[in-house]
């Protein structure tokens, strides 16, 4: 029972981190005029939240570190699912609208 509300915790996680990393503008890419997500950013953005909200991201991390700890960092699989979560955060609040 533990096991299935640790890997619904982690979906929750992905599904937080997308929804808290993503601006209304994304819904302009129309592949014509603005084709990804870095010219939306730069083109139509004038207030960006995420710099808030990855603080709610990281504070919704934190339960997963709690409970990896108590375990020693012996449960593979949620060492593996901790490791993508941590990417995934860099990827989606970061790296993807910097290397544009």
């Amino acid at each position: 029972m533990k096991r299935i509300i640790m890997y619904g915790y982690y979906t929750l996680c992905f599904i937080a981190i997308y929804l808290l990393s993503s601006f209304k503008e994304e819904s302009f890419i129309d592949g014509v005029e603005i084709k990804n997500a870095c010219i939306a950013h730069r083109a139509l953005v004038v207030d960006d939240i995420r710099d808030f909200t990855v603080t709610l991201a990281i504070l919704a991390l934190i339960p997963c570190f709690i409970y990896l700890k108590s375990f020693k960092f012996k449960n593979k699989p949620l060492n593996i699912l901790s490791v993508l979560l941590a990417f995934y955060l860099l990827w989606r609040f970061f790296i993807r609208l910097n290397i544009c």
